[in-house]
């Protein structure tokens, strides 16, 4: 496998359960075709969901994907099944991914709507030159479907950004750059009416996901934010 040029900042323990939960993938070796794989769950209807790749356990029953939660493993390039299940051991998606050697990928699992579960899978490209700026990409998955202007301070970053439970919209899931530094991150109806907000220390060289959506069961909404690669 090519040698990544970045970090991946995950937490030292949670990695090391991962290494040893799913050996048949996540070979340390670099002489070993590998792809990176993120989980990040923001599927709000069960308290965590587990993953598995063709039948091999990423996370178990007793260490599972929290919700708001992430993960991080290598898996071997090829058509892999990727499968997530509930905890009652209900297979709520059941997908195969075509996974290339050297790659970065990203699982979103969230919640929308009618009781539904979606899925969104996609290849990360990272940005280069972040001596002194951070990057980040917004994704909107509000089960209701509204459309959003998003702020970083006082300036609107984004503009009337649809669902991305739908559609997939490459675009949207690009990393950008942005000055580091503490931020104010708003998220805001067309009717300039601040649904969410939440407080950033964005660090020079660091890639940030930052997903809206919205409870399923409480009429609000959540910025889940996660430091997910650095330069």
């Amino acid at each position: 496998m090519n040698t990544y040029r970045i970090k991946l900042f995950l937490l030292t323990a949670v990695s090391t359960f991962i290494l040893s939960s799913c050996l048949k993938d996540d070979l340390n070796s670099p002489n070993v075709p590998q792809a990176g794989f993120t989980m990040i769950n923001v599927y709000d209807e069960a308290n965590y969901i587990i993953h598995k790749a063709d039948n091999n356990f990423i996370q178990t029953m007793n260490n599972p994907l929290s919700f708001k939660g992430i993960n991080f493993v290598y898996l071997y390039p090829g058509n892999r099944k990727i499968q997530t299940i509930d905890p009652a051991n209900k297979v709520l998606i059941d997908s195969t991914y075509t996974i290339k050697d050297s790659l970065l990928y990203t699982s979103i699992v969230y919640a929308k709507a009618d009781n539904k579960i979606g899925q969104r899978l996609i290849s990360d490209t990272l940005l280069n030159n972040l001596a002194t700026n951070s990057a980040y990409r917004f994704v909107n998955l509000t089960h209701d479907m509204i459309n959003i202007d998003l702020y970083i301070g006082d300036t609107k970053v984004i503009d009337n950004r649809g669902y991305d439970g739908n559609t997939l919209i490459s675009n949207h899931y690009k990393f950008v750059s942005q000055t580091s530094g503490t931020k104010k991150i708003i998220a805001k109806n067309n009717a300039n009416e601040t649904l969410a907000e939440k407080d950033l220390n964005m660090t020079a060289g660091m890639h940030y996901s930052i997903v809206l959506i919205k409870s399923t069961t409480e009429n609000k909404y959540e910025l889940i934010v996660h430091q997910q690669y650095r330069n």
